[in-house]
């Protein structure tokens, strides 16, 4: 199969990182000789947050407060994962990043230097309330019902920037997928837009 290069967006609680994970299942299942490498921003995010140093302390309460991690903090996070992981030949899995238009450049400017020239942009969708209820079911520190309304708040304000940029950009394709669906039927649904099923 070709190289996938995919970016999974949407709103907090859409299923995002679920997906993202059964599509690396299904590519390292389809294509086993290729390497799949998968950026997960809230992992990643979460895992910095946990360090003991004085970056990780101010994150984790920007974390902890459901505030906009800083662009210097995301952006350097995401292209640090990428130097250390990323071969010429890999499929690559985004999910999570950008989350502002001003991150828009750092993509762009990444596709363009690894040669990326083909990305697709998974945008999986769900009404708030929707949002709110499953982040309040995880009960993870962070999703108070306060600080989950505040993220989406702020999420859906950057998505329609950001998908408009996408769009504007020939090397970009976005398909919008219906995420008040079972995880299976979401995952299918991705598989028969991108031509896998």
């Amino acid at each position: 199969m070709d190289q996938q290069t995919l970016i999974f967006l949407g709103p907090q609680g859409s299923g995002k990182g679920t997906q993202s994970k059964i599509f690396e299942d299904t590519l390292k299942r389809i294509d086993p000789l290729r390497e799949v490498v998968h950026f997960e921003m809230g992992k990643n995010l979460r895992e910095l947050a946990n360090k003991e140093s004085y970056t990780g302390k101010l994150l984790s309460e920007v974390i902890y407060q459901g505030e906009l991690v800083p662009f210097n903090i995301s952006s350097c996070v995401f292209s640090n994962h990428l130097v250390e992981h990323l071969t010429s030949d890999c499929h690559l899995i985004i999910d999570g990043f950008p989350r502002s238009e001003e991150q828009m450049p750092v993509v762009d400017t990444t596709m363009a230097f690894y040669k990326r020239v083909q990305v697709t942009v998974l945008y999986i969708d769900i009404p708030d309330e929707e949002g709110v209820e499953r982040l309040l079911k995880r009960a993870r520190s962070d999703d108070t019902e306060k600080n989950i309304r505040k993220r989406l708040a702020w999420t859906r304000e950057e998505w329609g920037k950001i998908l408009a940029r996408f769009d504007a950009n020939p090397i970009y394709k976005v398909v919008e997928i219906n995420g008040v669906q079972s995880v299976e039927e979401v995952h299918r649904e991705i598989l028969s837009k991108l031509g896998l099923s």
